[in-house]
């Protein structure tokens, strides 16, 4: 019987070719989106899995409120914070910390040097509190001595090729300190999906800081491990009168001090806070992807339905002589289900094939990491199994039992028809397949008009034609070097400026300080993002004076004065920018004097149009000389950029031989702030042309077949005088008025979704009709496109040949 089952099937395949081509393209696209998108949502939500008892483990995060407002929220903690908490709370079972802040140094081993972006101080537990493998040495007690450093697979491969590290020595230099440092472990490379992703580690007790416990530097990624059935919340409610204990200086002493105790597996998706480790993944997109993967495979599911269900008048009559030698409705259901079978397996093969294709192109094209679509874990072949399944129930059920119910003696004379509700849920499941495509175009086009739109904002600042350097390490004579480093730099063809700060933009500042205004006493106190600089920052990256004056080198005083941002003179208080000038302001540090406020910069994007301006300060003060200058900035009026690279390289060997020297484009780096947009907006795209391609083909079905029956009355109306224009009106409205429906259901859907999204942005587009109008008129010219052969074909027919049987 399965025999005589297959030998159907591949007849009706053969009889059929376009049909069938449309139901398994269709069902072989969905399923592969529906895998490829549902193994990246599963690689995003993987992050930090490895770790024993990770759904116990937790990050100490630092809230600040006033007057019941929050104020402030860091991803980072105090050092002071988790040992006073274990100490206060016996809910928590274990702590670690790892002091992320000015983690980036030089590492030379021999002739060897490499600047190393995460080289972080970390407690002597944190290899036996977290479960990150480890290749050699004894994770108990290889980070409890001074001078001691663990270090990566790839790190042990750059320094000492395949000799065996342990036991060897390390130079590790920042621009304020120097280590030098015994192996003594090697750890495996991180995954991917790790948020920290370190290169070696330095033990706690290698710092040449001995208060590691101080509650007001707030530059370490804390993490508890709490007891079983310990709820968080009621943690989180007993930190604020534990912190009144170690609130001991001036600084945020009128603010109530909380935390956040986020769990380690939500880290990754979680909204990014200040002084986050990484770029953040996007819950939202995450979430919205999942639906859509769930949406292209209904919809080719619902051609596979509809054009089923359509060519019931066609196998009326083989289903009207099966019944009529006695083959019962079981039998019918069985065999339509087993032609599913089929039908979706050939869908799964062809669908496997094209996975293997993306493998090769869609890491590239969405700029994700290759191990998002990670074949070797059987969570996968599950989803394969599931799709498959399901995709045989749902998609040939109702087909099924609808075959099944024709009544042999109407089949068997020609009268067999379809009922009007069958009709109307083929057309609504045709305005589900386009409402759907019109939610995913509007999403695209407007997902592509925000970054435009922050791609083109004037940023107030400048970051095309700046070359920045990393700072070297430090050594005898630093500071006179690095200004003689300058003058040279200043001298070389193309460079017009060259300046040292703390931050570039497209970098968080990173160093809050608490400062006031004269007159005003410590609980005036508010946190300002404070950027150290030198005297050509505000010409190197053409900020926009709009009261007072730069600083200016004949003036000896101005290197204890201030600018600020207008955000900066809103939050002091100052009525207007002009009344900010020449006002006196206490530092956190310099408590006993005064700075005083000599001008006042435009508020310019430090970071993404992400987020909100912040209230910034831009000094030079000599007691603030423990902030170091992380970079050099250089700005470039050439674009023989290759050729002026070489004379830099020249230059800083001269200064700085021991130290290498790191640099990039600053629009570029700007720009990496915008990748997960990008990848949303690339993503929305694929995706979304891929439901309207699946959609599209199922209109082409139906309305091949739906013409295909309506030839006699073409020719009627033909013959009565209709003419080529009103027939081909005529077919086409029948496709346009569902097309205009689902329109209009697509509209608010969209509406809610697309707010949901840009609701993260500081700095957004407006909505305005544009954005479904263009989507709106795509879709509909799409549509005519995918129906126009059919319909011209059948208005130009002749009609005495379609008539001639009667």
């Amino acid at each position: 019987m399965l025999r005589h089952y297959c030998t159907v099937v591949f007849r009706n395949i053969l009889r059929h070719k376009i049909y069938t081509g449309i139901v398994l393209i269709g069902l072989a696209f969905g399923m592969a989106a529906f895998l490829l998108i549902s193994g990246y949502v599963r690689f995003e939500q993987s992050y930090d899995r490895i770790h024993p008892d990770g759904d116990r483990i937790y990050r100490v995060e630092s809230v600040f409120y006033k007057n019941n407002v929050q104020t402030d929220h860091w991803a980072t903690s105090s050092n002071g914070y988790v040992p006073a908490m274990k100490q206060a709370f016996p809910e928590i079972e274990a702590f670690t910390r790892i002091a992320w802040r000015g983690s980036t140094r030089v590492v030379r081993y021999q002739e060897t040097k490499f600047r190393e972006d995460h080289v972080c101080f970390a407690d002597s537990n944190f290899f036996t509190f977290f479960g990150y493998p480890v290749r050699k040495g004894d994770r108990r007690t290889f980070l409890t001595a001074p001078n001691t450093v663990v270090i990566s697979e790839s790190a042990a491969r750059r320094y000492f090729g395949t000799a065996n590290p342990v036991g060897k020595y390390l130079d590790i230099s920042t621009i304020a300190s120097s280590y030098h440092c015994e192996v003594t472990g090697v750890f495996a490379d991180l995954p991917v999906n790790s948020t920290m992703q370190f290169s070696m580690l330095m033990s706690f007790a290698t710092s040449n800081r001995r208060n590691w416990d101080f509650w007001y530097q707030h530059e370490s990624y804390s993490f508890v491990r709490l007891r079983p059935q310990t709820d968080p919340a009621k943690l989180i409610a007993k930190f604020p009168a534990l912190s009144e204990k170690y609130k001991t200086a001036e600084a945020l002493r009128d603010h109530v001090w909380s935390i956040d105790l986020v769990p380690l597996h939500d880290i990754h998706l979680n909204p990014a806070t200040q002084n986050e480790i990484e770029i953040k993944g996007n819950r939202r997109a995450v979430q919205f992807l999942s639906v859509i993967a769930f949406v292209i495979l209904i919809i080719g599911w619902v051609n596979y339905i509809n054009l089923s269900t359509a060519r019931a008048m066609d196998r009326a009559k083989e289903i009207g002589i099966r019944k009529a030698v006695g083959s019962h409705k079981s039998l019918l259901v069985f065999q339509f289900l087993f032609e599913s079978l089929l039908l979706n397996g050939m869908a799964l093969v062809l669908a496997a094939v094209l996975i293997l294709v993306a493998h090769f192109i869609l890491p590239d094209f969405l700029d994700i990491p290759t191990s998002s679509f990670d074949w070797q874990e059987t969570a996968q072949y599950a989803s394969f199994a599931a799709i498959f399944l399901t995709g045989i129930v749902v998609s040939g059920i109702y087909p099924a039992l609808v075959l099944s119910r024709v009544k042999p003696a109407l089949a068997l004379k020609g009268q067999y028809r379809f009922t009007g509700s069958g009709a109307v849920l083929r057309k609504g499941l045709v305005v589900f397949q386009f409402t759907a495509s019109m939610i995913l175009i509007v999403a695209t086009f407007v997902a592509g008009r925000q970054l435009a739109f922050m791609l083109d904002q004037n940023l107030g600042i400048r970051v095309d034609q700046v070359l920045v350097l990393k700072a070297p390490v430090k050594t005898d004579q630093y500071q006179q070097k690095t200004r003689t480093l300058k003058n040279e730099l200043r001298s070389i063809p193309g460079v017009t400026e060259v300046t040292g700060s703390g931050a570039v933009p497209g970098k968080e500042v990173g160093q809050m300080l608490a400062n006031r205004r004269l007159h005003e006493g410590p609980e005036s106190d508010r946190l300002y993002e404070s950027l150290m600089i030198d005297f050509d920052f505000l010409k190197t990256y053409d900020l926009k004076l709009v009261a007072g004056r730069a600083f200016d080198r004949s003036r000896p005083a101005d290197s204890t004065g201030l600018i600020l941002n207008e955000s900066a003179v809103k939050q002091f208080g100052f009525k207007s920018n002009e009344e900010a000038i020449g006002e006196k302001i206490l530092l956190e540090v310099t408590h006993d004097r005064t700075n005083e406020i000599i001008g006042v910069v435009k508020d310019y994007h430090q970071q993404g149009l992400q987020k909100q301006f912040t209230p910034l300060i831009l000094f030079m003060d000599p007691e603030y000389s423990w902030l170091p200058t992380d970079f050099y900035s250089l700005k470039l009026n050439t674009n023989q950029v290759d050729g002026l690279v070489k004379k830099v390289e020249t230059v800083w060997g001269r200064f700085f031989p021991e130290s290498s020297m790191d640099y990039f484009f600053l629009d570029d780096f700007f720009n990496r702030q915008y990748r997960q947009d990008r990848q949303f907006g690339r993503t929305f795209m694929l995706f979304s042309s891929l439901a309207i391609l699946i959609a599209c083909m199922g209109l082409f079905g139906m309305t091949s077949y739906s013409t295909a029956r309506r030839t006699k009355e073409i020719g009627v109306r033909k013959v009565l005088g209709a003419s080529v224009t009103s027939v081909l009106g005529l077919l086409a409205w029948d496709s346009m008025r569902l097309l205009l429906v689902a329109g209009l259901l697509a509209i608010p859907v969209s509406w809610y979704l697309i707010n949901q999204w840009l609701s993260v942005y500081a700095f957004r587009i407006e909505l305005n009709p544009i954005h479904w109008l263009v989507p709106m008129l795509i879709l509909v010219l799409i549509s005519l496109a995918t129906i126009s052969y059919q319909t011209i074909k059948a208005a130009l027919s002749n009609p005495t040949q379609s008539l001639q049987s009667e």
